[in-house]
């Protein structure tokens, strides 16, 4: 019934390609993610009153098992164009045997070039236990040595006495199943854990997508990054995985209250992960919508992508992306609605809106 105008282009062959169907699988491995290097660049207008912020909330230093100085940690954000970085470096996992200091001193070096590089570096620490529990993120600590205890249970009840944000890490490492066991489900009825990081370096778990939406947590995505940035993720912006967050105020105060509130979409090459009222206001903010001309029930749409986003969408059995920074026109009926095929609510629901809400 409809034709595509001008710059809707069709799939290219250098994204990586986006099954509809995910409903039910654990992992989701992308190798071929590891792309030559070629620099990034994010952009993403302000959402809906709200400071749009670029975060990385899962990092390691020397101070656990990393390569690079906390410092150089954050000026690695800095290049990639973040806001927002957390030094998370393991409790109970140090092998790098010259360090002697606590369990602050990686952040504590890492807020020394807070001011200089731009960025909002918050502190945090990584419970490193086995399955069922697995690895857990407290973020704003205080006193990350309060988590340097036996019971990880007592561990996460002294971060949040020092009221920290909890993420449950990769459900789906190191066995590839990501299983909610029922530690996780006592832990989140107790509001104990507030995320779930869907997304870690080169995985996901679509499984773990329903988990943010059932139990109504946060959804996060993070490099998990252990080496030099440039050797491990040798990517285009299509891959670098981030939690972009909606705040107030682009400080330590503003994210963490966006964190809390849930105003949070994953960002993993095209992929896009959240829940549906932050994909809608995402999509609105990025995507300026006009009507040129309107014939009976059909009009001819103009629509801006303000955002550098790619939007994999499906209209009238359609399929095509609106590129990022791309102008784009076509026919539509003005009770139509696109299904934004590269976005999940779930493992097996995506984004759909009407046509005319984009005004």
């Amino acid at each position: 019934m409809k034709k595509l105008y001008l710059s809707l282009a069709f799939l290219s062959t250098f994204t990586f390609q986006v099954s509809a169907q995910l409903q039910g699988l654990d992992v989701v491995k992308v190798p071929e993610a590891q792309q030559p290097y070629s620099g990034e660049y994010v952009y993403i207008p302000d959402v809906d009153g709200y400071k749009t912020l670029k975060c990385d909330f899962h990092t390691h230093t020397i101070f656990s098992d990393g390569d690079v100085k906390p410092e150089n940690r954050v000026w690695e954000g800095a290049i990639r164009g973040l806001d927002v970085i957390a030094i998370t470096d393991h409790i109970e996992y140090r092998p790098n045997k010259f360090i002697t200091a606590d369990h602050n001193e990686s952040y504590r070096r890492a807020k020394t070039v807070e001011e200089s590089s731009n960025l909002v570096v918050i502190p945090g620490a990584e419970i490193t236990r086995s399955k069922p529990l697995g690895h857990i993120n407290a973020l704003f600590l205080k006193d990350a040595n309060a988590l340097d205890v036996e019971d990880p249970l007592v561990a996460i009840d002294n971060a949040l006495e020092q009221g920290a944000f909890i993420m449950w890490n990769h459900p789906g490492w190191p066995n590839d199943t990501s299983t909610i066991y029922k530690v996780h489900k006592d832990l989140i009825k107790q509001k104990k854990i507030h995320g779930v990081e869907l997304v870690n370096g080169f995985e996901y778990y679509p499984k773990a997508f329903n988990y943010c939406k059932e139990y109504n947590l946060t959804y996060m995505g993070n490099t998990d990054i252990h080496g030099v940035y440039k050797q491990t993720y040798r990517t285009d912006k299509q891959y670098g995985p981030m939690t972009i967050i909606f705040a107030k105020e682009r400080s330590h105060e503003g994210v963490k209250e966006a964190l809390f509130a849930g105003r949070s979409v994953v960002k993993f090459g095209d992929i896009l992960i959240g829940a549906e009222k932050n994909l809608t206001a995402l999509v609105k903010a990025c995507l300026a919508y006009e009507v040129k001309e309107v014939n009976g029930n059909q009009a001819l749409v103009k629509v801006v992508n303000k955002s550098t986003l790619n939007f994999e969408i499906l209209l009238d059995n359609k399929a095509g992306t609106i590129l990022g920074n791309a102008t784009v026109e076509f026919k539509v009926r003005l009770n139509d609605k696109i299904k934004f095929t590269n976005t999940y609510i779930t493992d097996n629901s995506q984004l759909v809106i009407n046509v005319a809400s984009l005004k």
